[in-house]
């Protein structure tokens, strides 16, 4: 276990960046036209990230996607994450609210080099995707037996 020393202001390092996300996106849903804020712009879906002894796993919720409209590459030592969801118009429908993400979407993640890049696997099941990154033999933990002389 590691010794970590308290320091009450390391909490509120993130607040600024916080409160402006929180503001533009109030603001950017209620006193934009509704028909472009949502669509058109480029935006990030939320991934979560999570490790075994035996892989790194990227996980991300795409309702509604077929595996067809996600894209996945690695690339220079990344791993990129992206497509597009298409706006529907349907001629004089009236939208009264637009609050789901349109338009082309974009994550990169640096890969660590315990990631063998040629073993990636992805599955789309009931709107999640999963991407697979095994880690290389010698990345995973092994014991050690101890002899003794």
């Amino acid at each position: 276990m590691n010794l970590v020393r308290f320091n009450p202001f390391w909490e509120w390092r993130g607040v600024p960046s916080l409160m402006d996300r929180i503001f533009d996106d109030t603001f950017s849903r209620f006193f934009e036209d509704t028909e472009t804020s949502f669509t058109g712009e480029l935006w990030s879906p939320a991934v979560d990230v999570s490790e075994t002894n035996k892989d790194i796993v990227f996980t991300a919720e795409f309702p509604g996607f077929e595996k067809n409209e996600i894209d996945i590459t690695v690339d220079d030592g990344r791993l990129i994450i992206s497509g597009e969801r298409k706006f529907s118009d349907e001629g004089e429908t009236k939208r009264h609210r637009v609050e789901r993400w349109y338009g082309k979407f974009y994550r990169s993640f640096l890969l660590p080099k315990s990631v063998a890049a040629e073993k990636i696997s992805a599955k789309l099941k009931k709107g999640v995707l999963t991407v697979t990154l095994p880690k290389k033999e010698e990345a995973k933990p092994r014991q050690i037996p101890v002899s003794v002389s």
